[in-house]
């Protein structure tokens, strides 16, 4: 199970059917991922002469998963592609923002930066990928999933 303040905005995530789901709103005990507009008009005539006159109603769908219901996604070598990163050598993996390369290692326990000084925490999942990308580069991890 996730906990809220392990997400931000613009978060990939698993719903219960399996489908990606970006994180939109960050509720106590639920995210909301798709909102839309329905906008109904009807034209009721007002007289026998040729005026109509139109009703509109505007309902807002949104789309909410409960927090025990989302899984995070498992970063992948295919899932690690599909985010920018390029890979040279087997375990290491090059991300590139701006003129900044940074090299990380895709191990049984998750990603970890390849720097004299070990990571301590590994990156298993690609909302901690994004939250890292963003404390990082100060941008978004691009994500096509």
């Amino acid at each position: 199970m996730l906990h809220a303040k392990d997400l931000r905005f613009g978060n990939k995530v698993l719903n219960q059917r399996g489908e990606v789901i970006t994180v939109q709103q960050i509720h106590s005990n639920t995210v909301v991922y798709d909102t839309q507009l329905n906008v109904n008009r009807q034209a009721s005539k007002v007289s026998n002469g040729y005026n109509y006159s139109y009703t509109m109603q505007v309902v807002e769908v949104v789309k909410e998963a409960e927090l025990q219901e989302i899984e995070p996604i498992q970063l992948t070598p295919k899932v690690l592609e599909k985010c920018g990163f390029r890979n040279f050598v087997r375990d290491e993996w090059i991300f590139t923002y701006g003129n900044t390369h940074t090299d990380f290692e895709l191990t049984d326990d998750g990603l970890k930066l390849r720097h004299s000084t070990p990571t301590r925490v590994p990156i298993k999942y690609v909302h901690q990928l994004q939250n890292f990308v963003y404390a990082i580069a100060g941008q978004e991890l691009e994500v096509d999933l």
